[in-house]
């Protein structure tokens, strides 16, 4: 009987032992979240490079993309929007304390893509963002933002 009893009170006390996130930090990660989305799509390459720290990396290992600071997240940027239309779609956020203590977050999104040069076809890439953040001051960017893509389809 005393082993019934101990077992909710050691779940319990491993459930408030995960580090909490303080609600205006969530916040504001969210909102960077959700303006990568819409920079990405029609912002400039100033507004896309000031959601990343001055040492960032991102890649897409299924397209062979490892990027790193500012000059390259840039220069992608300006080649991808040169190239393509996009629509972005961004799902299932959740900014997190992650198990290193790093501050993190995960999001699932719909890519559309289509050439601005050719009628051709449509590109669909579905897949997740895993982000590590770092906040300072006012403002939430990201660290390191990870692309595993799952699907790709055309339309």
């Amino acid at each position: 009987m005393k082993q019934l009893i101990a077992l909710p009170l050691i779940l319990l006390t491993g459930c408030s032992l995960a580090p909490s996130l303080d609600l205006k930090t969530q916040q504001l990660c969210e909102q960077t979240l959700y303006q990568y989305t819409e920079i990405r799509d029609k912002g400039t390459t100033k507004q896309y490079t000031d959601l990343f720290t001055q040492d960032a990396t991102f890649n897409v290992k299924a397209l062979n993309v490892s990027l790193s600071g500012h000059e390259e997240l840039a220069q992608r940027f300006d080649s991808a929007r040169a190239k393509n239309k996009s629509i972005h779609l961004l799902t299932s956020s959740r900014v997190f304390t992650g198990a290193d203590q790093r501050l993190s977050a995960s999001s699932n999104f719909i890519l559309y893509l289509k050439e601005k040069s050719s009628d051709s076809e449509t590109k669909v890439l579905a897949g997740r963002y895993l982000d590590t953040l770092e906040v300072s001051g006012s403002t939430c960017k990201f660290k390191h933002r990870e692309v595993l893509v799952d699907r790709v389809d055309i339309l």
